[in-house]
């Protein structure tokens, strides 16, 4: 997780190592592995979908590469949301994403901020603000539920450790200068304590609780817009969201020249595509690369894989927060009040950043960890099966 946070850094032989430890993994625990792709079967209609694409895309080479490594990236995910003890994956991960925001925020690897010249925090491996954002935002979450875990087992030390990182990862998401996850984060908090607060209630008031967090995520999604307005007020942003509006402009058109399939996975942003190479001289992109995009989830998926494509995502998606909620009313898990709030982290960010299945990243791995962990199994009481303390 921590080596998928540096791309910069470590680049291929990265990535090579992260396909080598999961394929090792999957080796070694073959019957475990078997049964988390059952369970989690939904989740992989994406990626089979992304790797079919390759038989119409524009560019099959690039689709096949990227399809591949998106596919395993789904894969160590799903392994990671079925380990068999879920508050020992959050310990983890609490050290990986705290750590690595501490460490960027010491390094004070500072940049303008795209279009609008504003300086913005970068991450230690050289990430975008966005991207950084995304992993310090990640890093808040998870220091709240290892602080609710410390209150839980009265350990004074686990309490202040995990109060002062997540105080220095809010103050690290802010500098980020990203207005998105600023109000993403705001609201993902605000619905983790209200999970927590019920996740001991009865399975009736919580289900209550759920069919209106259906209803109000709903809302803020359709009142993303205004609320993103304010924090562009507070922060200074520019109105024109650092020329998004510009890029979906141009998307409109390439989406009507193959709506239903789209230009295969990955496919679009390539030196070889005369109209990635004028958006990319259009906004002064000096290093020609897949790492640009049209900062909205559901427009770059159409490009790429067409409405078809992106009513398979979005049902996948459907499907795992519908089975998170579903074990948030049978179980006091803490570890799905976390995944639930990190889902909303994501998903509220869609209409302006890409939040996608994409390949050997750690938000994928996480992205598939949370859509997975609601069919972790259930253990229901009266059961021969006793579950350990903070087994989530």
């Amino acid at each position: 997780m921590v080596s998928a946070r540096i791309p910069a850094s470590l680049g291929m032989p990265g990535a090579f190592v992260f396909l080598v430890l999961t394929g090792l993994y999957a080796a070694i625990r073959l019957e475990q592995t078997r049964d988390a792709l059952w369970r989690c079967r939904l989740q992989l209609t994406f990626p089979a979908f992304a790797l079919l694409s390759v038989a119409w895309a524009i560019y099959p080479e690039v689709t096949l590469r990227y399809a591949v490594q998106m596919t395993l990236t789904a894969f160590a995910g799903l392994l990671l949301s079925q380990a068999a003890r879920p508050m020992a994956v959050l310990a983890g991960l609490f050290f990986a994403y705290t750590g690595y925001t501490v460490a960027s925020l010491l390094a004070g690897n500072i940049h303008p901020d795209g279009m609008g010249g504003a300086l913005a925090l970068y991450g230690l491996g050289g990430e975008a603000k966005n991207y950084f954002a995304d992993t310090a935002g990640t890093a808040v979450l998870l220091a709240l539920v290892t602080l609710v875990t410390g209150i839980e087992r009265r350990s004074p030390v686990v309490v202040v450790v995990a109060g002062g990182m997540a105080a220095i990862c809010v103050l690290t998401t802010v500098r980020a200068h990203s207005a998105g996850a600023v109000a993403s984060l705001a609201l993902s908090a605000a619905l983790l304590g209200a999970l927590l607060a019920l996740r001991a209630r009865s399975p009736a008031l919580k289900l209550g609780f759920a069919a209106g967090v259906v209803g109000i995520f709903t809302l803020s999604l359709l009142f993303f817009q205004p609320l993103l307005a304010l924090i562009q007020e507070l922060s200074a942003k520019d109105s024109g969201l650092t020329g998004r509006g510009y890029l979906w402009y141009r998307a409109d058109f390439i989406i009507a020249q193959r709506p239903w399939l789209g230009v295969g996975y990955f496919g679009f942003w390539n030196p070889a595509n005369p109209d990635a190479i004028g958006l990319w001289r259009y906004f002064d992109v000096h290093q020609e690369s897949t790492g640009f995009s049209f900062h909205n989830s559901y427009i770059q998926t159409m490009v790429e894989t067409g409405y078809i494509g992106l009513a398979i995502m979005l049902g996948g998606w459907i499907a795992g927060v519908v089975a998170l909620l579903r074990r948030f009313v049978l179980t006091p898990s803490l570890a799905t009040c976390f995944w639930l709030s990190y889902m909303a982290l994501q998903l509220s960010k869609t209409p302006v950043e890409p939040i996608r299945p994409a390949a050997l990243v750690a938000p994928t791995i996480m992205l598939f960890a949370a859509l997975g962990f609601g069919w972790f199994p259930v253990v229901r009481s009266g059961t021969a099966r006793t579950p350990q303390a903070g087994s989530g």
